[in-house]
């Protein structure tokens, strides 16, 4: 095998099928120069990379339980000058490599160019929005401009598949292992922290499988309370460190306000409760505060609150 350019980094934790899917997407790539390192977790990715007789597929197994342990150690066994991170049931679109590429040898100065993403689903189809639209990103400045750690957390969602110089990955310390599910955010806000010259070429050259597990959005929620915590500590700038903290306290109130909703189709009106005061602990909101307020007042507010859930949608 030649010196590759780009290597590919996952995790298997699961099932062989959605490696497959993987492993497809990144053989049809238009750039072949890539190396693709599947660390084991799950003790079910041999037989699949056996399958392929591929040289460029490199198998490992897991030294340390968790996605970011993994990928780390994945990342220590790269050869490659380019680092892009997969999830085992994502994938690249062809063309991934090819054009971050480009941009990466027509900016010498650039550590990292972002992409956007499309959801799929397992019989194939696309969601009719992108990743970065879904976060709120409804102008793109180009892959000219650098996108700041003030924009970033003002809501410049990044998606975590992005080609990143190795150098750049390693003087920024890699994947944190204790915030599953946005390893990527944290390890992003790092660089820019850093002074890392990020870009984003705004087309959809990732994908990812939808929908997604309730279990592991619920780690979502909790994992980027602290992500956003840290960011916080990452600047002393007070402008940067006011948007991340209003940023986590509008994450702690919309999470309150989806367990409050859970509790109440439980008919749980204690659980409900407490959740509801510590969304209004975060943000006082007048449909919230009638919730709570009736739901203190009497048990008979119960019902009350149950005919009015739909009120308990953030505002």
């Amino acid at each position: 095998m030649t010196q590759p350019v780009f290597s590919i980094l996952t995790v298997v934790d699961g099932p062989e099928s959605p490696l497959i899917d993987l492993i497809e997407s990144i053989r049809e790539q238009t750039f072949p120069e890539w190396e693709l390192i599947v660390v084991d977790e799950s003790g079910t990715a041999q037989p699949v990379v056996d399958k392929y007789g591929d040289d460029r597929i490199r198998l490992a197994q897991s030294e340390a339980p968790g996605f970011g342990a993994g990928v780390n150690q994945a990342a220590g066994l790269a050869t490659g000058e380019i680092h892009t991170v997969v999830r085992a049931n994502h994938k690249l679109m062809p063309t991934f490599c090819e054009r971050t590429h480009g941009v990466l040898q027509a900016h010498p100065g650039v550590d990292v160019v972002a992409v956007d993403a499309v959801g799929f689903t397992d019989a194939g189809e696309t969601t009719p929005t992108t990743f970065r639209s879904e976060g709120g990103v409804t102008a793109e400045p180009g892959v000219d401009h650098p996108v700041t750690l003030a924009e970033f957390v003002a809501g410049s969602v990044l998606y975590y598949s992005a080609a990143i110089r190795a150098a750049a990955w390693n003087a920024a310390g890699g994947y944190a292992t204790d915030v599953p599910t946005v390893e990527g955010l944290l390890l992003f806000a790092r660089m820019l922290a850093r002074g890392n010259d990020i870009r984003v070429l705004p087309e959809p050259l990732a994908g990812y499988r939808v929908p997604e597990d309730p279990a592991v959005f619920q780690v979502y929620q909790d994992s980027v309370q602290l992500a956003f915590t840290r960011i916080a500590e990452l600047t002393d700038d007070p402008a940067v460190r006011s948007t991340a903290l209003h940023k986590l306290s509008e994450i702690r109130f919309h999470q309150a306000m989806g367990r409050a909703r859970q509790a109440l189709s439980i008919s749980d009106a204690k659980a409900a409760r407490a959740q509801v005061r510590l969304a209004l602990r975060e943000r006082f909101s007048v449909k919230p505060a009638i919730i709570y307020t009736a739901l203190t007042i009497a048990p008979s507010g119960l019902k009350l609150a149950q005919s009015a859930k739909k009120r308990l949608r953030p505002n």
